[in-house]
């Protein structure tokens, strides 16, 4: 029982990292969007 649970939580920390990671590159991309959008329509 407890090599189950252990083997869950290792299993929900090595995704969460995944998720943060993936997460804040979808973050960084959304930034660079919205900065080149707005030098864009600050340049037209």
């Amino acid at each position: 029982m407890r090599r189950l649970v252990n083997y869950l939580i290792n299993n929900i920390r090595e995704h969460l990292m995944l998720y943060l990671f993936l997460w804040g590159l979808l973050a960084i991309m959304d930034l660079i969007y919205v900065f080149y959008f707005l030098v864009f329509s600050a340049l037209t």
